[in-house]
């Protein structure tokens, strides 16, 4: 075996591959640029405390040679450092000597610099060290190469300017109107002086502060509402602050005042520098009926600078984040029903979601939140308070089928048929000692009613066979029976079973050959629904005494689509055709017989 090798590096590959595929836009150019400055000034600053915090951009089109300037106050490099920092990427070296590897520097001047290569051929560094009279010149190129000598003029003081040539359609990038603007957008924040040159003059770009810097407490409500309605671009209908200490994080999270998406994005700042406007991950994935602004010191970046490290700290950090919303919510709860009531209407899709997972939110969502039920809306704690035995059913479609039964037999039921209400019932009554929850089926109510005398037996039999004839494709078993509210003629009871049986039929309709046989094996003979007719029902009565067969097959095939109408049952071609000639046929049968 031979011995170790050196890798054989592609430089002009490897600039390409950072400055081109990095970064997600070339507007980061600035961002970088301005970064290393602050990075500078603060070296230098803590050298000497009272040394000049100055940032001076001026674009290229503004500049008398035709570059874009960012200059700095900093502390600068000399030649060694120059060789040590702008000529080796991925080093340290330049970080510990500066002490940019320290908590109060927000990047890696290096590695930052290269997106300059988004926007332009050649990077001309001039810069002169702290404590030193030398000014030096490095020029890089995005071929990899580069020089280093004096430079021809010195610089008056300590700090470093980086030009820009621009290159091609990246112009536009270098020109006043841009950089103005993406000197506002990633350093309005920034605690120090910086200015953007313009052809009318200096404008000061920095030095605002956050609305959760206010210190009366309205005040900085009212800041923290007018920036949340830039953000969501709506009034928020609240405003919550933030802060982590771990993470050195202060912001605020504004509560939208429509729906959120299922994964919401935050606006981000690292030490008052913009990381980004839609950068995923602070807060847990059930918040997403907020949208944040918030600052961090400590929270890391990835390479790029445009999203969060996936660590522990975020880790913990979004877990407490996530319990200061959850005090809010509660304590809005208890004490502001009115917005409570108006959150809920907006965003009881995530609040229920969160319940899921969350103990603190199902008790919430269990308080508050109303429920459907057949003896009147009120809260899954309300009604467990009532019912030991929590009797639910499992879909909307079901809940229209039994409801109106339930009521008249004095039977409680919860409608848990809607999102995430089957995963908040089981937990609710998994964390209720002596709670319980039984599904009701459908055709279980069918069981309840009463079976008809022998005399309405017989009475009732013709028109039953009317009712096969008319429904033998259907599926469904005519049934009299004794039932209330008796003002309701017939209903439809399809079950869980009988769903599933109507669904292997229309698949074995199709099938042929073994999967055919295979398919009839499965059959499930006790799962068709049922067509109750109710005995009780003063005009189900006459049209047994006193109809004639041709009407008994009309009025059982009006009958049979209400009650799948009213039932919201799914309807098969059979059932559909059925239904758009029930109501016409009722009523040439009634033109036909005339006024009586």
């Amino acid at each position: 075996m031979t011995g170790d090798a050196t890798f054989h590096v592609d430089l002009r590959g490897v600039v390409d591959l950072l400055s081109h595929h990095l970064y997600s836009s070339p507007r980061v150019y600035l961002r970088e640029l301005l970064q290393n400055a602050v990075d500078a000034v603060t070296a230098r600053t803590e050298e000497e405390p009272g040394a000049p915090r100055r940032v001076r951009i001026t674009p290229a089109d503004v500049s008398p040679d035709g570059l874009l300037h960012v200059d700095d106050s900093g502390i600068g490099l000399d030649e060694t450092g120059i060789r040590d920092v702008l000529a080796t990427i991925g080093a340290s070296t330049k970080r510990d000597a500066l002490g940019l590897a320290r908590d109060s520097f927000l990047g890696q001047f290096g590695i930052g610099l290269l997106s300059c290569f988004l926007v332009t051929d050649e990077i001309r560094v001039a810069t002169r060290r702290a404590g030193t009279d030398e000014t030096w010149l490095w020029v890089g190129r995005d071929d990899g190469t580069y020089r280093v000598g004096r430079a021809p003029e010195g610089r008056a003081e300590p700090g470093t300017d980086v030009a820009l040539r621009p290159r091609g359609s990246a112009a536009e990038l270098l020109s006043a109107r841009v950089v103005r603007s993406l000197a506002l957008t990633f350093g309005r924040h920034l605690p120090l002086d910086v200015t953007v040159a313009l052809p009318d003059g200096p404008v000061e770009v920095a030095g605002r502060r956050f609305p959760w810097e206010e210190e009366d407490p309205a005040a900085r409500r009212e800041a923290g509402l007018a920036l949340g309605e830039q953000v969501v671009g709506s009034r928020p209908l609240d405003v919550v602050d933030l802060s982590d200490a771990e993470a050195g994080l202060r912001g605020q999270a504004f509560v939208l005042p429509h729906a959120g998406g299922p994964r919401a994005a935050h606006r981000l700042y690292a030490k008052r520098m913009l990381v980004g406007e839609s950068v995923p991950d602070l807060l847990p994935d059930w918040a997403f009926f907020v949208r944040a602004v918030a600052d961090t010191e400590r929270l890391g970046l990835t390479a790029s600078r445009e999203a969060l490290h996936d660590d522990d700290l975020l880790d913990e950090t979004r877990a407490r984040l996530g319990r200061q919303l959850k005090r809010w919510l509660l304590r809005m709860v208890r004490t502001d029903r009115a917005r409570s009531e108006e959150f809920f209407r907006v965003h009881h899709l995530a609040a229920k979601a969160a319940a899921t997972t969350d103990d603190d939110m199902l008790d919430v969502v269990a308080e508050v939140l109303p429920w459907e039920t057949t003896v009147g809306t009120m809260s899954l704690a309300q009604f467990s308070e009532l019912h030991h035995v929590i009797t639910h059913v499992d879909s909307v479609d079901a809940y229209q089928q039994v409801a109106a039964i339930a009521r008249a037999e004095d039977i409680a039921v919860l409608n848990a048929g809607y999102a995430y209400d089957q995963a908040l019932l089981r937990r609710w009554v998994d964390r209720r000692p002596g709670l319980d929850s039984r599904r009701l089926a459908p055709e279980e109510l069918a069981d309840r009613f009463s079976v008809p005398s022998e005399a309405d037996e017989r009475a009732f039999e013709p028109l039953l066979d009317v009712a096969r004839s008319v429904l033998s494709r259907s599926g469904s078993v005519p049934v009299a029976r004794s039932f209330r509210p008796s003002s309701l003629q017939a209903v439809l009871l399809v079950g869980r079973d009988a769903h599933l049986e109507r669904d292997r039929r229309d698949v074995a309709a199709s099938a042929d050959g073994p999967w055919a046989d295979a398919l009839e094996t499965l059959a499930a003979p006790s799962a068709e629904p049922r067509f109750v007719l109710n005995v009780e029902n003063p005009a189900v009565r006459r049209l047994v005494e006193g109809a004639d067969a041709g009407l008994q097959q009309v009025a059982v095939e009006a009958l049979y689509a209400h009650a799948l109408l009213s039932g919201r049952h799914p309807l098969t071609p059979f059932d559909s055709a059925l239904v758009a000639r029930a109501l016409p046929a009722l009523i040439d049968r009634a033109i036909e017989r005339g006024p009586s």
